[in-house]
């Protein structure tokens, strides 16, 4: 009994003119295809935990009028850049003070949703200057009791003049 091999055709064009186009392909290697996409497709569903499974909404912490100030989507919290600023003004006192700031508005958001910093699985740091890097870095990491988050830091201009802004991603886990 000989081995078959499935051949897929595609026929088109024109009456003047025309292309045919023949793969050829073993039974194996198109199961082993249609096998791979099946578990790709499911793995979507199998790589959340398990309470996220059915409550994949989204729920908008302190919403305003052009942004939310955190999304809460399944176990992750996605909160918004957050900037030094009072009544629209930077406060004084240099990147140390305005990350100080930051970082304690920042844990006041993730408290909203019952989260600490050590909570937190990625930081995207905006600099306006990367000379403040050192003095950023001393007063971020102080935040933090484990291991700190992945983080990016970008050299960046930062709304209003701010010399810094700070978004973060936080993860839920079993709590």
């Amino acid at each position: 009994m000989g081995s078959t091999i499935p051949t897929i055709r595609f026929r088109g064009g024109r009456k003047e003119e025309g292309f045919e186009l023949n793969i050829m392909v073993s039974k194996w290697l198109f199961a082993g295809f249609a096998a791979l996409v099946v578990a790709a497709m499911s793995l979507g569903y199998a790589v959340l935990p398990a309470q996220s499974q059915d409550d994949r909404g989204r729920k908008a912490i302190a919403p305003g009028q052009n942004y939310s100030e955190a999304i809460e989507a399944g176990d992750f919290v996605f909160l918004s850049g957050k900037i030094a600023a009072v009544r629209g003004r930077i406060i004084p006192g240099g990147i140390q003070a305005e990350t100080k700031m930051v970082m304690d508005n920042l844990q006041a958001a993730l408290a909203k949703s019952g989260l600490t910093m050590d909570d937190v699985v990625k930081a995207t740091v905006f600099l306006g200057d990367l000379e403040d890097f050192s003095a950023m870095n001393e007063v971020y990491r102080s935040y933090y009791t484990g291991d700190p988050p992945a983080r990016s830091t970008i050299q960046s201009g930062v709304v209003l003049n701010a010399g810094i802004e700070i978004d973060l991603i936080a993860y839920r886990g079993g709590q």
